[in-house]
C-alpha cells in the first residue's frame, strides 16, 4: 500500500531521527544549561515533530479514502477545504472523477455491445421461426390436405396423390436439413467444440466485462456433430444468463472427457440465487439447457446460493459420429 510505505518512511527517516535528536539536545541543554539557543532548538526539534505527525495522519486518511474509492464505497476523497493539503485532495478528487467516469463510460459501451449481440440473437431466432411457420409448416399443411383429399378419389387418383405427397415430405425433409445447417455454427466444423468453446467464452466475456478462463482435457476430435452442437447451445446459453442475470466478474468454463464421459461446467461468482423448481420452471434457459442435456441421454446439475456464484454442470456419454450415436444433426 503507498500510503503505508511512505508512513514507514517517514516514521523510520524523520520522527525517529527527530525524537532521537530530541533527546540528545534534552540531554544537552541539561547539562550546558537553559540558554535561549538551546531552548530554541528544542522548540525546533518540537515543532518538526508535531509537523511530522501532522502529516503521518494526513498519509494515513489519505491512503484510507483511497481505498475505499478503489472498493467502491467511497465516491470522493473528504477533506477540510480551508486546510493546507486542500489542494492536494482537490486534484486527487479531479483525478479520482475522471478515472470514474471512464470506467463508467466503458461499462455503457460493454452493455451496449452486449445488447447488440442479444438483440441480434433474438432477430435470427425470429428469422427462423417465421421460416419453419411458413416454409416447412406450410409444405406440412399441403402434405396433410394431399392425403386427406387422396384418400376420397378412386385407386389410381389415391396412388398419385399418395406420390405427390411423398415427394412435397422429400421437400420438406430438405428445406428441415438446410434450416439445422444454417444453426450450425460454422467454426464448429472448421475448428471442432475445443476451439470454438474457447472463442466463444473469450469473445462473450470481452463482451460482458467479465473474466473468462477456458479449461479442456481429454480429447474430443471424434465427438458427434449432435453432441457438439448441443454442448455448444448448452455453454452460450449458460454465458448468456450470466451475461445477462450473474453480475458476475469471473467465470470458468470446463470441458472434459474422462473415458467415456464427456463433462462441461461452467461456474461464476456473481450473485447467485435461491434454486427451487418452481423457479426453475420458470426459467427458460435453465429448461433449455436441461432438455438439451436430456436429449443426449446425460445429466444436468446447478448449484447455486445467494451471494456465492452459480455453477452448472452437464455430464453426457462420449458419441462419435462412427459410434452407436449416428444422428447427424445437419440431417
Amino acid at each position: 500500500m503507498p500510503g503505508r510505505f511512505i508512513k514507514h518512511l517517514f516514521t523510520r527517516f524523520v520522527l525517529l531521527p527527530a525524537t532521537i535528536s530530541m533527546i540528545l539536545l534534552s540531554i544537552m541543554v541539561w547539562y550546558a544549561g537553559f540558554s535561549l539557543l538551546s531552548l530554541l532548538a528544542l522548540l525546533l526539534v518540537f515543532c518538526c515533530i508535531v509537523v511530522g505527525v501532522v502529516i503521518v495522519n494526513h498519509i494515513n486518511t489519505l491512503h484510507k479514502n483511497l481505498v475505499a474509492i478503489e472498493n467502491g464505497t467511497l465516491t470522493e476523497i473528504k477533506y477540510l477545504r480551508n486546510g493546507v493539503f486542500a489542494p492536494l485532495y482537490e486534484v486527487l478528487n479531479i483525478i479520482v472523477k475522471r478515472i470514474r467516469k471512464q470506467e463508467d463510460e466503458l461499462q455503457r459501451e460493454k452493455i451496449r455491445r452486449l445488447r447488440s449481440v442479444i438483440d441480434g440473437l433474438d432477430q435470427e431466432r425470429n428469422r427462423l421461426s417465421r421460416e419453419l411457420h411458413d416454409g416447412i409448416g406450410q409444405s406440412l399443411i399441403a402434405v396433410k390436405l394431399q392425403l386427406e383429399n387422396a384418400e376420397t378419389q378412386n385407386y389410381s387418383m389415391m396412388r398419385a396423390g399418395i406420390d405427390a405427397a411423398k415427394n412435397r415430405i422429400d421437400l420438406t425433409i430438405e428445406d428441415v436439413r438446410n434450416v439445422c445447417n444454417a444453426l450450425l455454427p460454422a467454426a464448429l466444423n472448421e475448428f471442432g467444440i475445443v476451439s470454438t468453446l474457447r472463442s466463444l467464452c473469450s469473445e462473450l466475456g470481452s463482451l460482458a466485462g467479465f473474466e473468462a478462463v477456458f479449461e479442456n482435457s481429454g480429447s474430443l476430435d471424434r465427438m458427434s456433430k449432435k453432441s457438439q452442437v448441443y454442448l455448444y447451445r448448452i455453454a452460450q446459453e449458460a454465458l448468456n444468463n450470466i451475461a445477462k442475470h450473474a453480475r458476475a466478474t469471473q467465470v470458468t468454463m470446463k470441458l472434459n472427457r474422462i473415458d467415456n464421459i464427456v463433462s462441461l461446467e461452467v461456474s461464476d461468482n456473481g450473485k447467485g440465487f435461491i434454486f427451487d423448481p418452481v423457479s426453475f420452471a420458470q426459467r427458460n434457459g435453465l429448461q433449455n439447457m436441461r432438455e438439451r442435456t436430456q436429449l443426449l441421454q446425460g445429466e444436468f446439475v446447478i448449484n447455486s446460493k445467494p451471494g456465492t456464484g452459480t455453477t452448472i454442470k452437464v455430464s453426457i456419454p462420449y458419441n462419435t459420429d462412427n459410434g452407436k450415436d449416428q444422428t447427424d444433426f445437419g440431417g
